[in-house]
C-alpha cells in the first residue's frame, strides 16, 4: 500500500526532503550485504510504534515531545513512505534507526514551532483534507498492485485502522507539513540561483553492484587524468563520455547535465559555480569518485521562476539552516534506544 503514496507526498511533506539523502545513504549500506543474503521475506511487515508513552524525548523553545507523539510520527511516515515502513521493520537497522528518530525529532519540532508563527490553521486545515481525498482516492485505485487477496480499502478509515495513528493525527500532520512548506516557500521571494549547464565525465571508485570489483581511489584519479588528457587534446566529449562515464543519468547524452548548481555535492557545486566557461577541469573528487567537468553556461536565476524540483531542493536548504541555527533543542534518547520495539496500539 505504501508505494502508492508517493505521488500524494510530493510537493507537500517537507519532511521527506530531510529524510531522503539519510534513506538513500541507508539503502546503499545494506546493498552488498543484501546482495548476498536472501531477500527478507515481502511478508514482514511494519509493527505499529506503542503511542501511549508519555516519558519526554525532546525538549525545545516553549515545547515538549513525547515518545508516544514521536511514535505516531513514525507510524504515519511508515504509513506513508514504503522504504520508512522497511527500515523501522528490519532489527539490522537498529543504529540507523536511532539516528533516523532523532533527525524526526528535530524536524518535528522545527514542525511544531513554525506553526505557531505561520497560524493560518483553518485555511491549511481545508488543504490537508483535499489532500487526505487525494490519499484516499489512490488508495482505491483498482489499478495499484496489491499483494494476493488484498482488497483495496473502502476508504481511509478502513486503511489507516490499526496503523497506530487516527485520521485526525494524520490531518495535523499534514497541516504542520503544509505550514512548514509555506514558511519557506514565502522566503524564495527576491533569491536568485546559479544555473548552470555542464558537460562532465565520472569515474567512480567502484563499478560493479555486486562489490566483485573495485577500483582504488589512485585508479579512479589517474583514469579520470587520462580523460582530462584526451579531451584537452581535442577529444569528443560526447564519445569519451560514452566510454569513460559511469554517471548513468549522463553518459549517453554527452555527459551534459542542467539545473540548480545546489543539486549537486558540495564539491561539485563549487566547481561548476567557480570554473571558467568551456575549459577542461582537473579532476574533481567527490563521495562518487573523480569529475571531469567543462561549465557550457552559467547564469543567475530568479527562484520565484524556477522548476518545482529546483524551489523544493532550497525548501530542503532552508529547513535545514533553520534546524541547524534556530532550532534550540534537546534531545533525550537514551543511547542505544531502538526504534523497532513494535507494539499495536
Amino acid at each position: 500500500m505504501q508505494r502508492r503514496n508517493k505521488q500524494f507526498l510530493a510537493g507537500i511533506i517537507a519532511v521527506f526532503l530531510l529524510l531522503s539523502a539519510f534513506l538513500t545513504g541507508c539503502n546503499t549500506e545494506k546493498e552488498q550485504e543484501k546482495e548476498s543474503k536472501t531477500e527478507p521475506s515481502e511478508s514482514m511487515e511494519f509493527q505499529p510504534l506503542d503511542t501511549k508513552n508519555k516519558k519526554i524525548v525532546a525538549e525545545f523553545q516553549g515545547g515538549k515531545i513525547s515518545e508516544g507523539d514521536l511514535n505516531q510520527y513514525l507510524n504515519i511516515l511508515a504509513f506513508l513512505d514504503f522504504q520508512v515502513s522497511m527500515m523501522l521493520s528490519d532489527p539490522s537497522m537498529k543504529e540507523q534507526i536511532n539516528e533516523f528518530k532523532r533527525i524526526i525529532l528535530k524536524g518535528y519540532a522545527a514542525e511544531l514551532l513554525i506553526a505557531k508563527e505561520v497560524k493560518r490553521e483553518d485555511e491549511f486545515r481545508k488543504q490537508a483534507q483535499k489532500e487526505m481525498q487525494t490519499l484516499e482516492k489512490s488508495l482505491k485505485d483498482p489499478s495499484m498492485p496489491l499483494p494476493d487477496e488484498q482488497k483495496p480499502p473502502k476508504n481511509l478509515e478502513e486503511a489507516i485502522k490499526g496503523k497506530g495513528f487516527t485520521k485526525a493525527g494524520l490531518e495535523e500532520f499534514i497541516v504542520r507539513s503544509l505550514q512548514r512548506n509555506e514558511y519557506f516557500k514565502s522566503q524564495l521571494k527576491g533569491l536568485e540561483y546559479d544555473k548552470v549547464k555542464v558537460n562532465h565525465i565520472l569515474v567512480a571508485y567502484d563499478l560493479d553492484p555486486e562489490g566483485k570489483k573495485k577500483r582504488s581511489d589512485a585508479e579512479a584519479k589517474k583514469r579520470a587524468e587520462e580523460v582530462k588528457k584526451k579531451l584537452e587534446n581535442n577529444g569528443d566529449f560526447k564519445k569519451l563520455a560514452k566510454e569513460y562515464s559511469d554517471d548513468p543519468g549522463s553518459k549517453d547524452n554527452g555527459g551534459e547535465i542542467e539545473g540548480s548548481a545546489d543539486q549537486f555535492v558540495p564539491e561539485f557545486a563549487n566547481a561548476v559555480r567557480t570554473l571558467p566557461l568551456n575549459t577542461i577541469s582537473d579532476p574533481i573528487k567527490t563521495e562518487y569518485g573523480y569529475h571531469v567537468v567543462k561549465v557550457l553556461e552559467r547564469s543567475k536565476e530568479s527562484m520565484e521562476k524556477a522548476s518545482d524540483e529546483i524551489k523544493q531542493q532550497k525548501i530542503q536548504q532552508l529547513n535545514q539552516e533553520y534546524i541547524d541555527k534556530k532550532l534550540k533543542v534537546k534531545i533525550l534518547l537514551p543511547e542505544g534506544d531502538s526504534a523497532n520495539k513494535k507494539q499495536s496500539e
